[in-house]
Parts: C-alpha cells; structure tokens; sequence
C-alpha cells in the first residue's frame, strides 16, 4: 500500500492500479506538465485537478479502445469537449432529453450541415429553444460528456498546448465537478484505493484549500458528513457520527480529498498546545482562507442598480438577448460583435461600442438579469477588445483583409451537403444486442451490448441488460453480473429494470430476502411492467415449498 498522497508518475515505476492515488499539492505542477500517460498511472480526477490548480490551457486527448474524446481547458477550466460518440452530439442528446423532437432534430441538422452553422444557432432561429435554455442544455450536454471519463477504468491520454481559440462560452466548475463524478460515477476499486491510506487516520478540513468549500454546492447529506469533519474525524467515527453508509462516505471523502478540502489532520499545521490547527480540544475552529473575489464575480450589491422597468415577458426577452450574444460571441470577429460595417469611420465604431458597452454594462444592469453579472462581464471585456482592435487601424486593416481571405475560399469551395457519419452509434448496437439478447443468442449479444455500455456508461439501461446477459450466459458465475447490476443501481437508484435483474438473479440463487427487497422496488419503479410483480409471485410460491 502507498502512503497517502503519493502518486508516481514513471511508468516504470508504476506498472499497477494501486498507485493511482491522491496527489501531494506539491506533485500537482508535475502532474499538470505530464504529456502523456495511461489512467491506470493517472486518475481523472486527479489529473483535471492538477491543471486547474496550474490553470493551465491545453488540449486534453483521451481514447480508450475505439472511443476518444478531446477536452480543452482554459486556464484549467473545461469549456468544450468533442467525440466520436454519437449521444454526445447536442441535438442526439436533445433528442433523448426529450428536449427536442427526431422530426425537427433532422430538420435543422440538415440546415446546419448545408449552410455550416452550428446547429444551435438553428435551433434559435426556428424558435424551437429560447438562449436561455440552450445555454443550460449545452452546459449539462458538457458536465455529461466529462462525467462519462470518471466511469473509464482505462485509457490513454496526451496533452497538447497548441490550442486553437476556443469558441465556446461554457465552463464547468473542476471542484464541482469532481465532487460529482467521483461520488456518482468512479469505479468502486478507484475509491477503494484511494481512502485505503487514510482508514485509521483523523481526518479534517483544510484550512486554507485550493478552492473554498464554501463555494461547492453540497447536498444535505454531504453537508453533514463535512461538518461532522470539522471536529476531525477518522473514518469509522464518520460512519458513527452520520449514521451514513461507508461507501457513500468514502467516495465523498475521495472527492474532497482530490480537491484538497479534506485532508489527514497530521499533515495540518500545529498551534502552539501541539494540535493541528483546525482543532481546539474536540471542536473544530474551521479556517477558512480569505480568497478575493475575481473581477467577474460582481452581485446586486456592488452593482449600480437601475429602476425594473420591464415586464416579465420584457425581462425574459431581455436574459435571452443577453444569452444569445453570450453563446455566440467567442465564434465572432469585432466587426460581428460590434455591429459594424467594414468602412465605418470611427465615429460609428465608438458609438456602436458605447451602445454594445451600455448594452451589457455589468454595473448598471437591473434585477432583470440578476445571476448574469458573469456572462456580462465576460461580455463587457470582449467588446474592449473589439473596439481597441477596430480603433487601431492597422490592426482594423489586418482584420478586414483576413475577412476578405475567408470570403474567397468559401466562394472558392464548391457547396456541399454532408453530416457527419463515422460516429459510433451506441443506441443502434443496443437494439441490436437487445434483440440478440430476447432470441437467447447471448454470447453475441454481450458483444454489442458491452460496445454499447463502454461507449454509453452512464445509460442504466445499457448496462442493467449487460448485466442480466452476462447472466444467462453464465449461470453458474453470478458474482460479477451481481456486482455490475449493484453498480447500476447504486449510480441510478431510479433504474427499475436493475434492481429487478437483481432480484431475479437472487431468486433463482435462493437469496430470498435480498430477492424480495430488489422486486418490491422494482414493482415501485417500473409501473406498469408487471414483470417484477410476477417474479415476486413467483418468489412467493418458491418460499412456500
């Protein structure tokens, strides 16, 4: 077992799982500068930590047998990430969100293609979406395509600093992020290695942490285990404290200790009585670091406030404005941003920046955009920008003849019409391996519905059927279709067809108890499929015998 905190980062050295542990904060820079490596080496967590401590900008490829996927950071914050994966395209996953339906998706994914627009911007010009809810469905398409690598128990991956400009508005919160992939989605044999070092060790808050607790959003159960650390706590005395399963409280201990909130509380500095710092006696005395607030950061209170002139449907319009020149604004040149026509003096450019700045001046917005001072701020340096680079005319003039050069070469590009096709389509080798599976064909469909579950492994219902297959195939070994179905249900506690998978495999083992408790939350779940409550007739006549 290693110490905690230790990671190793020569292959050489580090040819096993067991080393992939929680990082020393010294040993982040080196983790960030890697550039290249296996996840068996290096964790996910630990690795999107270490660039966002570093803040640096890269891109992040990762592959993992067919699939790949590619993460730009910008100073350590994802903004976008790309794949060959076709459930992870906005409008696909629009279409399994319910957000969008198959008709329209294939109509304005055919309008995106031949004009070469990004299908979003479609979308808001159909009136099918509002900005606002784009930005949402975009923001949660990218937290869903990141969540998806805590899943991956292999792969490979490399970093590359050449980034092109990223065109993209969004960002996820690393700290947040980690907080949920870890607790919803790492393996269990990441977890466990991870803590193992820490069981019998007091554990407590740190002090002065790379990012304020205070600043990630816990729910009421995570709330108490946190405060329940503020006395320093070793693990055990968690579990007694919270009354809280063991599991549930490692992998939250796992993520904050990734993060460095937690930490042993033999590592924190000692006071003067020989205590670590946090601690007085058995009360905790929390510490937290006075971080200032970055520019962005600016609220009601420290903005100039202006009179609510605007109806709700006035305010609505308004946030949806604001968001729509927010989505778009990073795809655009200063003459797009601003609003201004290539041979405009410069009168008109400063008149239409002053319009552009009062437009989106975060200091003298109104209630009506309350929650958006960020966007506007962001929104408010990127007209600077433009207007600096329009009122420079050698500059302006540069601008206008790489204009020009694009114009040519689209002319120059005869007009074509084409969606991209060599996306692997987890969806279609599920009904493929579903069918396969109700024709009792069941080596062949673990196949497919294994492609499936890799490419997809957060879908429940790909991996509960993986699961039952795997099963049927092999009655006699039900310990690791147990485990994956157990898995399933822990990442999903809504996924009916698992816990009804799990309470068939326990009849069938004799295991009636724990038969019983998966079939009658089946029953409660999966109304109004009758099978789990047939199975739990079943269930009934077999313990009468």
């Amino acid at each position: 077992m290693v110490p905690c905190g230790q990671i190793f980062l020569d292959s050489a050295e580090f040819p096993r799982r067991e080393a992939a542990v929680i990082p020393m904060p010294e040993q982040l820079e080196e983790l960030a500068r890697l550039e290249e490596g296996t996840f068996p080496q290096v964790t996910f967590p630990a690795l999107l930590f270490s660039f966002a401590v570093q803040k640096r900008t890269v891109v992040l490829e990762i592959r993992r047998h067919q699939l790949w996927k590619k993460i730009v950071l910008e100073n350590g914050v994802p903004v976008d990430c790309r794949s060959n994966l076709a459930h992870e395209t906005l409008g696909r996953y629009m279409v399994t969100e319910s957000k969008l339906s198959e008709e329209d998706f294939n109509t304005c994914l055919s309008r995106s293609a031949a004009r070469g627009v990004p299908l979003g911007e479609v979308l808001l010009e159909q009136g099918l979406i509002s900005a606002v809810e784009l930005f949402k469905i975009l923001q949660a398409n990218l937290a869903q395509k990141l969540l998806d690598i805590f899943t991956w128990r292999d792969g490979e991956f490399r970093t590359l600093t050449d980034v092109p400009q990223p065109d993209s508005s969004l960002k996820v919160k690393v700290p947040q992020l980690i907080l949920t992939g870890v607790t919803k989605c790492s393996p269990q044999e990441e977890v466990d290695m991870a803590v193992g070092p820490l069981v019998g060790k007091k554990l407590a808050l740190n002090p002065m942490p790379p990012f304020a607790l205070e600043d990630i959003r816990l729910s009421p159960r995570q709330g108490q285990l946190t405060d329940a650390l503020r006395a320093g706590r070793r693990l055990g005395e968690l579990a007694e404290a919270t009354g809280q399963p063991f599991d549930e409280i490692t992998r939250l201990v796992y993520a904050l200790s990734v993060i460095g909130v937690v930490t042993p509380a033999d590592s924190l500095p000692k006071t003067a009585d020989g205590l670590p710092a946090t601690v007085t006696g058995s009360l905790a005395i929390p510490v937290i670091a006075p971080k200032p607030a970055p520019p962005a950061a600016i609220t009601s209170e420290t903005a100039v406030t202006v009179p609510f002139p605007f109806s709700p449907a006035d305010a609505e319009r308004r946030r949806n404005e604001i968001m729509q020149a927010y989505l778009s604004y990073r795809r655009q040149d200063s003459f797009d941003l601003l609003g201004v026509p290539e041979a405009a003096p410069i009168g008109v450019i400063e008149q239409k920046y002053l319009e552009f700045a009062q437009r989106v001046s975060p200091w003298s917005s109104g209630p009506e955009l309350a929650g958006m001072e960020e966007k506007l701020y962001d929104l408010f340096l990127a007209g600077a920008r433009a207007f600096a680079e329009l009122a420079d005319t050698e500059q302006r003039n540069t601008l206008i003849f790489r204009r020009k050069t694009l114009r040519d070469e689209r002319e120059k590009k005869p007009a074509t019409f084409a969606i991209k096709t060599d996306l692997l389509d987890s969806e279609a080798q599920f009904k493929k391996g579903k069918a396969l599976l109700d024709a009792g064909k069941y080596r062949e469909a673990a196949q497919l519905l294994a492609f499936a579950s890799d490419c997809d492994p957060q879908n429940s219902l790909y991996s509960a059927e993986l699961g039952w297959c795997r099963y049927l195939q092999a009655p006699n070994l039900p310990d690791q279709p147990l485990k994956e179905l157990e898995e399933t249900a822990r990442r999903d506690p809504r996924c009916g067809i698992a816990f009804y998978y799990l309470g068939e495999i326990h009849r069938q083992l004799g295991n009636y108890f724990e038969a019983e408790d998966h079939l009658q939350k089946a029953i409660k779940l999966m109304s109004p499929d009758r099978r789990p409550i047939e199975a739990l007739k079943a269930l009934s006549a077999e313990k009468k015998r």
